[in-house]
C-alpha cells in the first residue's frame, strides 16, 4: 500500500511519500533518490557558508569605523552641552557676587570652584565633591548635576575632567581680587597682572576679546590633578598640564562669550599617552597647539597681545607656525 503526502510545487518538498512494505512488517522503504537530492539542493554547501562570512566579515570592516566615529561625534557634542552647563553655572554665580568669577586656586581648599584632586583615588570618585555647595562654589546652579564635569569619552573611573584656565577666578580668601596664575611665566611664582593678564571679573576680559579667552578645558585624563589647567606663555614652549583628546584626537573648550569649540591637536607631543611629571622641564619647542593656547590664554598688559607675536624673543620658525594658527 502506498501513501501519498502533500508536496509542494516547487523547492523543498513540505512532505515526502511513505512507503509500507508488503513483504516486511510495515517497514518504510528509504526515501527515493531524487527528494534527496531536492533536500540537498536547499542546503548551503560549504563554500558558499564561507562566502558567506567573509562577506559579513567585510561590511563589518567598513562599517565599524563609521560606527566609532559617529559614537565620537556624539559624545563630543554630549561634552560641548556639559561645557556649556558650566559656563552658564559659572556667569550665574558672577552675577550674583558683583560680577566676580569663582575662586580657582591651584590648591585644594573649602572655597573653590570645583572641589577634588583627580590625582588622588579617593577624590577621583568621589562624585559629592562635586555637588556639595560646602566644596564647590557654583554647585547650587547645576542641581546637583556631577555628570556635566566629565566628558564622557573619558573612560577612567574619575568624576572630572572639566579644568579652569589659570589666569581665570578669583582668590578662594581675598573676594574680588584676581587670581595670580602662577604658572603663566613658568615659574609658579607669577602675580596677577604682573605681566600677563588675569582675569578676576567678567568685565576684566578685554584682552584677549571674550570670543578668544578659554575658561574651561577638558584635561588629560592621566594627568589631571586639580581644577585648574596651567599654560605657561614663557618660550621655547613647554607644557605643564596637559588638554584632553578625547574626540578625535581634540578637546572641546568653552570661551569667555559663552561658545563652545571642539580643537584637534596637530603635535603629537601634545598627548603624552601616560602620566607626565608636572613641571617646566617638560619641553616641546614650537609645539602649535602650546602657540594657539597662548593666544587664548592670556596677553601681555603692557602690549595687549601675547608677547612673542610680535616678535619679543620668537623666532621664525615660531612667527612661522603662530601664522599658520
Amino acid at each position: 500500500m502506498r501513501i501519498e503526502q502533500e508536496s509542494s510545487g516547487v523547492g523543498c518538498p513540505r512532505r515526502q511519500p511513505l512507503t509500507t512494505g508488503s513483504g516486511t512488517l510495515g517497514g518504510i522503504q528509504p526515501v527515493p533518490s531524487s527528494s534527496a537530492r531536492a533536500i540537498a539542493a536547499c542546503a548551503f554547501t560549504l563554500l558558499e557558508l564561507l562566502v558567506v562570512i567573509a562577506v559579513i566579515a567585510v561590511l563589518a570592516a567598513l562599517l565599524l569605523p563609521v560606527l566609532a566615529r559617529t559614537k565620537q561625534k556624539a559624545q563630543g557634542a554630549c561634552c560641548l552641552n556639559n561645557g556649556n552647563q558650566l559656563m552658564k553655572a559659572l556667569r550665574l554665580y558672577s552675577s550674583e557676587y558683583q560680577s566676580m568669577l569663582p575662586p580657582n586656586p591651584d590648591w585644594q581648599c573649602s572655597n573653590m570652584w570645583v572641589a577634588g584632586d583627580m590625582g588622588k583615588p579617593a577624590d577621583a570618585t568621589n562624585a559629592a565633591l562635586l555637588t556639595d555647595p560646602a566644596r564647590s562654589v557654583i554647585a547650587p546652579f547645576l542641581s546637583g548635576s556631577a555628570a556635566v564635569f566629565k566628558c564622557p569619552g573619558d573612560r577612567t573611573a574619575h568624576v572630572r575632567t572639566a579644568s579652569m584656565s589659570q589666569a581665570v577666578g578669583t582668590q578662594p580668601f581675598s573676594p574680588g581680587d584676581a587670581v595670580d596664575g602662577p604658572w603663566l611665566d613658568g615659574t609658579h611664582h607669577h602675580k596677577a597682572n604682573q605681566p600677563w593678564r588675569t582675569y578676576g571679573q567678567l568685565d576684566d576680559i578685554v584682552a584677549p576679546a571674550p570670543s578668544r579667552l578659554w575658561v574651561l578645558i577638558d584635561e588629560d585624563a592621566a594627568n589631571i590633578s586639580d581644577a585648574a589647567f596651567a599654560v605657561s606663555m614663557a618660550m621655547p614652549t613647554a607644557m605643564l598640564d596637559w588638554p584632553g583628546s578625547y574626540h578625535e584626537l581634540g578637546a572641546n573648550l568653552q570661551f569667555a562669550d559663552g561658545h563652545g569649540e571642539s580643537h584637534r591637536w596637530r603635535d603629537s607631543r601634545t598627548r603624552p599617552g601616560g602620566r607626565v611629571a608636572k613641571g617646566p622641564h617638560v619641553q616641546t619647542p614650537a609645539n602649535p597647539d602650546i602657540l594657539w593656547l597662548q593666544q587664548r590664554t592670556s596677553s601681555n598688559l603692557e602690549t595687549e597681545t601675547p608677547q612673542h607675536l610680535r616678535g619679543g624673543g620668537a623666532s621664525s620658525r615660531h612667527a612661522a607656525i603662530i601664522g599658520s594658527l
